[in-house]
C-alpha cells in the first residue's frame, strides 16, 4: 500500500498505513522503528491536512504521547493534541505499595501532601472511578469516628487541598463535582493500578511474556499498603492475586 502510494502520490491509504505501523512500532517498545514511523506519519498527516485520524483517540492518543515524549514534530504534534481533546499526562500515582503522587516526568521526588486525610481522600476518590462519592459516603469511609461538628466543612477543606496541590504540578479542576457526588478527572494523570490492570487482561487473553514481567515490575506492595481502609480490602486481595499468579507462571516459564 505504501510503495504504491508514494510512486504514485495518492497518500490518503499509504498515510493510514504509516500510522497503523508506528503504533505497532510503539506497541511492540522498537523505538528506532517507532521514533521513524512516527516522524513520516506526522509529517504525511500535516502536508496532507489529515486531521481526522486523530479523533480515534484509543487508536492514536498513543503516537501522540510518544511523539510528544520524542520531541517529534512537536509545533503538529501539540496542534493535534487539542484538535482530539488529548492532555498529556502530568502526573503520576502510585497505588501498589504506598500511595505515592509524582510528577509525570520525575518520578523520584513525590508530592507532599498537607495532611494523612488528604491523601486518603485523595486515594478513596481515585478507588471510587468516575462514579464518585458523596460527602456521605466519603464520611463513611473516613472521618466516621471523628469528633468534628461539622465533618461536611472538614471534607470540603480536604477537597480544596487536593485542588491547591495538583494546580502546583499543572493539573487544574482536579475535583469533578456531579448530582452531589465527587471524582477525580484522570485525564492528566497515570495511575499503575489501570496499568496493572491492563497487563493483567493482555496477560490472561495472549499469555504475554511482556504483560507478565509488567505485573511483576508494578507490584510493589499490597494495594494501598499504608491506609488501614476497608474500602480497598476487595481490590488489595485481587491485586495480590494477580502478583501471585504472575510470579507461578513467571517460575513456572524458567524451567
Amino acid at each position: 500500500c505504501i510503495e504504491i502510494g508514494e510512486r504514485s502520490d495518492i497518500m490518503l491509504l499509504p498515510t493510514l498505513a504509516y500510522g497503523i505501523l508506528a503504533r505497532a512500532a510503539i506497541t511492540m517498545q522498537d523505538e528506532a522503528q517507532a521514533i521513524r514511523l512516527t516522524k513520516r506519519y506526522l509529517q504525511l498527516c500535516d502536508e496532507n491536512g489529515i486531521y481526522e485520524y486523530f479523533k480515534v483517540r484509543q487508536a492514536y492518543d498513543p503516537i501522540l504521547e510518544f511523539a510528544f515524549d520524542h520531541g517529534i514534530e512537536p509545533d503538529f504534534t501539540e496542534q493535534m493534541m487539542l484538535f482530539a481533546g488529548y492532555k498529556p499526562k502530568k502526573v503520576y500515582i502510585n497505588t501498589l505499595g504506598d500511595f505515592s503522587v509524582f510528577p509525570y516526568s520525575n518520578r523520584q521526588e513525590p508530592l507532599k501532601m498537607r495532611t494523612k486525610k488528604e491523601r486518603e481522600l485523595f486515594a478513596l476518590l481515585l478507588d471510587a472511578g468516575s462514579k464518585g462519592l458523596t460527602k456521605e459516603q466519603i464520611y463513611q469511609a473516613i472521618w466516621s469516628e471523628s469528633e468534628s461538628d461539622n465533618v461536611k466543612k472538614l471534607i470540603g477543606v480536604n477537597l480544596a487541598q487536593i485542588k491547591k496541590d495538583l494546580s502546583s504540578l499543572g493539573i487544574e479542576n482536579v475535583i469533578i463535582k456531579h448530582e452531589k457526588h465527587y471524582s477525580i478527572c484522570k485525564d492528566e494523570i497515570e495511575v499503575d493500578y489501570d496499568q496493572f490492570q491492563a497487563a493483567k487482561k493482555e496477560f490472561e487473553l495472549h499469555h504475554s511474556h511482556k504483560a507478565l514481567l509488567q505485573i511483576l515490575a508494578l507490584y510493589k506492595g499490597e494495594y494501598l499498603s499504608d491506609f488501614e481502609a476497608f474500602w480497598a480490602v476487595a481490590k488489595r486481595i485481587k491485586c495480590r492475586e494477580t502478583y501471585e499468579k504472575a510470579l507461578q507462571a513467571s517460575e513456572e516459564s524458567s524451567y
